[in-house]
């Protein structure tokens, strides 16, 4: 994500060039304290000629500094310098806060496993093979590799929802697994109530007594506030229904996590409430597995070990992420970037020294003048009087 544009409520266009979300997220907070105090400051201009004009508007020495102000006005007027900010460049934008369940205990260390496991959907071409994959709590598993290499099917596999061609699954009889998919929100029953269908993936297999205020309060914490949460499903947004899934996937314990390119289907404050909430989650009693294009996700959830799949082969390391990892990625895509590079960054375009100091002391050298010009236009009509 190089660009990110938005719509305000007044159908201004506004882009952020060159930024990442979370830079976004300061430019955006930058320009409102900018754009606020820049009204405020006009309002008080305003104030000021409008009471001039109002105190010598019918003086005949000063008649001609009074519609002189009265000018000023109408210009200020015309430019929208005495319009409000725009509400969407004003208001802070709602955090959703995600907070997962402490995972159960499991006996042993070994909570899933493949083991010499070929996957895919034909049983005559496999699209990974040699699978030996040992997930033990404790560990965060990153899973990489190029689109179409068969990530997601191995997913499945490891889920159990698609059997091995080759191979054996086997799981921890404590094992509560925890999955966030792609596809999970088009899973939803579209006519159900989403409190409704939160409330009865708790109850299944967990607690019969979670009540609709326990859902409610899960959800509220993704913003589904008020009647959000009492709408049915296929009346809400495709962000809203993610919101819903994300809800069922929280409310439940669990001590072995899945996520599938969870980016792709969770709005950035979602995928970083999700990211916060998996950084410190699991502990010594808890694994997580994700497969993730998304750099700044991946950086905050602290994995302990990487697998490449690429070239129908599954390859284990225990280490930490690196910044090559993202390089490796796009070049088996054949992917860079408009620079030429393969870091995946936006460019960082370099500003003279020089100009963003004039840049950064643009307003108050702009303020002083506006000042100045006051001051020597009632020196004129003071003048005027005189005379």
């Amino acid at each position: 994500m190089d660009h990110i544009a938005e719509i305000t409520p007044t159908g201004n266009l506004q882009v952020y060039k060159s930024c990442t979300y979370p830079q976004y997220l300061e430019l955006k907070q930058q320009r409102a304290l900018a754009s606020r105090a820049e009204f405020e400051r006009n309002q008080v201009k305003a104030a000021k000629l409008q009471g001039f004009v109002d105190k010598w508007g019918a003086s005949a020495t000063k008649a001609s500094a009074a519609q002189s102000r009265v000018k000023q006005l109408e210009k200020m007027g015309r430019e929208g310098l005495l319009d409000e900010p725009d509400e969407a460049i004003v208001a802070e934008r709602f955090k959703p806060t995600l907070v997962l369940p402490d995972p159960p205990r499991a006996i042993g260390d070994t909570l899933l496993a493949l083991n010499d496991a070929s996957v895919g959907y034909d049983n005559d071409k496999p699209l990974v093979e040699g699978v030996n994959l040992e997930i033990v709590r404790g560990m965060k598993l990153l899973i990489r590799g190029p689109n179409g290499a068969g990530k997601s099917t191995l997913l499945h596999s490891l889920r159990g929802t698609l059997p091995l061609i080759e191979g054996e699954r086997t799981k921890n009889a404590q094992l509560e697994l925890g999955v966030f998919t792609q596809d999970l929100a088009q899973e939803l029953d579209g006519e159900s109530r989403a409190v409704d269908i939160v409330t009865q993936y708790a109850r299944t297999g967990f607690d019969v007594t979670i009540s609709d205020e326990q859902a409610r309060g899960v959800m509220g914490r993704l913003g589904l506030t008020g009647e959000k949460a009492l709408r049915r499903i296929k009346e809400l947004s495709g962000g809203e229904k993610a919101r819903v899934a994300l809800s069922n996937f929280s409310i439940k314990p669990s001590n072995c996590i899945l996520l599938d390119e969870v980016s792709n289907h969770l709005d950035q404050e979602c995928v970083e409430a999700l990211s916060d909430a998996l950084t410190d989650w699991g502990k010594d009693d808890g694994a997580v597995v994700v497969i993730s294009h998304d750099k700044e996700f991946c950086s905050k959830v602290g994995f302990t070990h990487v697998a490449t799949v690429s070239d129908g082969k599954f390859k284990l390391e225990q280490r930490s992420m690196r910044n090559d990892d993202w390089q490796v990625v796009r070049t088996t895509l054949g992917e860079t970037d408009k620079e030429g590079t393969e870091t995946g960054q936006p460019a960082k375009v370099e500003v003279d020294p020089a100009i963003r100091k004039k840049l950064f002391n643009a307003p108050k050298r702009i303020s002083k003048l506006e000042e100045l010009l006051e001051k020597t236009e009632e020196e004129i009509a003071s003048l005027d009087e005189e005379c």
